[in-house]
């Protein structure tokens, strides 16, 4: 079998995640294995999953994913794969400053499959603009809230949103070293 050379990142929604859809890491790097994905590499309990592929169809990658997922694990598995450049271009395009300021608490909510940014935000609670900030660029919205103000601003709204089931998030911690693992595959 020839070398794998294309890199992707598969970003899982909703596992691990108040005692429901619980997925071990090594059973989830042996389903990603069983699909014939190689050089496969999980980050934290929450659904990071870095791995090669000959597959050039992202959308193929994504069905096959989740069909291997709900087949294994008997979970309706909801994914977004991102190329390492893809995601390195969604990083990129964070709004300056973004994960920096540390009375902030930075999220990247992340879009299943290719519905635009600008339709999902105006189905999410309006942010405060004296509390939080808010953009979206590239399938991605990031989100900054105060840490002073967590329990009264918008984003600890969006799980309500009916748009929620459409989002898979991550903190920017998570971003920087899933951009930081792309390297070690």
């Amino acid at each position: 079998m020839a070398e794998q050379n294309k890199k992707f990142l598969a970003l899982l929604r909703g596992i691990n995640i108040g005692g429901r859809n619980i997925i071990g890491k090594d059973a989830l790097k042996q389903c990603f294995e069983d699909l014939g994905l190689t050089n496969v590499r999980t980050y934290i309990q929450s659904g990071n999953v870095l791995f090669r592929s000959n597959q050039t169809s992202i959308k193929a990658l994504t069905r096959d994913i989740e069909r291997g997922l709900a087949k294994r694990f008997s979970y309706d598995a909801r994914l977004v794969v991102l190329s390492q450049s893809r995601y390195k271009l969604a990083v990129q395009a964070a709004p300056d400053g973004w994960g920096k300021d540390e009375s902030q608490q930075h999220h990247a909510l992340f879009i299943l499959g290719s519905r635009a940014a600008k339709r999902i935000m105006a189905q999410l609670p309006a942010p405060k603009p004296d509390k939080e900030k808010v953009s979206y660029q590239r399938g991605v919205i990031f989100w900054s809230v105060s840490r002073k103000y967590l329990t009264s601003t918008a984003l600890m709204k969006v799980s309500s949103a009916s748009v929620y089931h459409l989002l898979t998030l991550r903190n920017h911690n998570t971003v920087y070293k899933l951009l930081e693992l792309f390297d070690t595959i």
